[in-house]
């Protein structure tokens, strides 16, 4: 490794673990959590967190909760598109997936709309950052009403190609075989980056990392298929699945042919990520599975030394926190005790 090299991972690493300093704190979600009203969320995040950076110009009085949700989600992305930014002024290679990922987000939000009246709002919460480093045309995306449409907005952009399947008519337009093709593309691309830019023990860490969260999304999916839709034979055409995995063939086929959800968790629990998962969260797979990454990123924050690694791990607490100030919001808004509110909380005390 060359000193400016070094000098480079240093500088990630120091301004990623230096964010985590202003991630929230068991206190602050018991005062969260114990919130009266909305004005009282609004105050606290005010006055005792870094929020206060997002919401400054917002009354406490008669505050919106779309608004107040608005704001905390464009002020989490921008933290998270500076610090994509900076790894990019270092001279490193991770931030391009940063924005990557934010056009795919882009495109199946504005593909959930289609043949609406309704447009999608992603582009509103979306920093500057991101759309320096984006092909993409958000109006354009956002007025598509047929998949016509939505196919000529994405002209001249990488994400056309992808969708090439679905114009030639050799699948059928799902908003899952949508988000397969593209989440293929992004586990592509996420390779490839990797494997140019990184070896040894660097290269090994950051494709686990992205494994483990395309491997989630399938656990979700493969989940939910059982649950919901029990009589239906599952393959890769109507779960999430992109081949980005780290589990195997044989692996996954036993995952979609478990014959009941407590047969496919039991099996989920004989993976690599089996240490993860929470017996107690079986029923709610989401929570279990974000309970589940939120422990692989503190365990990355604490022990990893590889930069990108770091810096991908904040960013997966930071996504956290979003959903879980927006979980306090809606519990405030509907006047939950805070003991209900909680149970869709994850944070430190939540770990065990």
């Amino acid at each position: 490794m060359n000193k400016i090299s070094s000098l480079s991972d240093n500088a990630i690493l120091a301004k990623s673990r230096a964010m985590t300093c202003d991630i929230l704190k068991a206190e602050d979600y018991s005062a969260l959590t114990n919130s009266r009203n909305l004005s009282e969320t609004v105050s606290y995040l005010k006055n005792r967190t870094v929020y206060s950076n997002a919401i400054s110009s917002l009354s406490s009085i008669n505050i919106h909760r779309s608004r107040l949700e608005a704001e905390i989600r464009k002020f989490n992305l921008e933290r998270t598109a500076n610090l994509a930014s900076f790894e990019n002024a270092v001279g490193q290679k991770m931030h391009q997936i940063v924005f990557l990922n934010y056009d795919v987000n882009l495109i199946l939000s504005c593909a959930d709309h289609l043949d609406t009246n309704k447009v999608s709002d992603f582009s509103l919460f979306t920093p500057q950052a991101y759309f320096k480093n984006s092909q993409l045309n958000p109006t354009a995306l956002e007025k598509a009403m047929s998949f016509e449409e939505f196919y000529e907005a994405l002209s001249g952009t990488r994400y056309q190609k992808p969708l090439d399947i679905f114009k030639n008519g050799n699948a059928s337009f799902t908003i899952t075989a949508l988000e397969n093709a593209l989440y293929q593309y992004l586990g592509s691309e996420t390779k490839r980056v990797i494997k140019k830019n990184y070896s040894g023990n660097a290269k090994k860490e950051l494709l686990e990392l992205f494994e483990m969260k395309s491997d989630f999304k399938m656990i979700e999916s493969i989940y939910r298929m059982k649950k919901y839709f029990p009589d239906i034979k599952l393959d890769y055409s109507n779960i999430f699945y992109t081949g980005f995995s780290a589990l195997s063939l044989e692996e996954i086929t036993d995952l979609t042919n478990a014959k009941n959800v407590n047969e496919f968790f039991r099996l989920c629990k004989g993976t690599k990520y089996g240490k993860f998962l929470d017996e107690q969260y079986k029923d709610r797979i989401e929570l279990c599975t974000h309970t589940a990454q939120f422990k692989i990123n503190k365990k990355n924050l604490r022990f990893s030394t590889t930069p990108e690694v770091v810096m991908f791990s904040f960013m997966g607490l930071l996504e956290n926190e979003t959903k879980n100030l927006i979980h306090i919001i809606e519990g405030v808004r509907y006047e939950l005790p805070p003991d209900e509110i909680q149970k869709f909380l994850i944070y430190s005390d939540n770990e065990n």
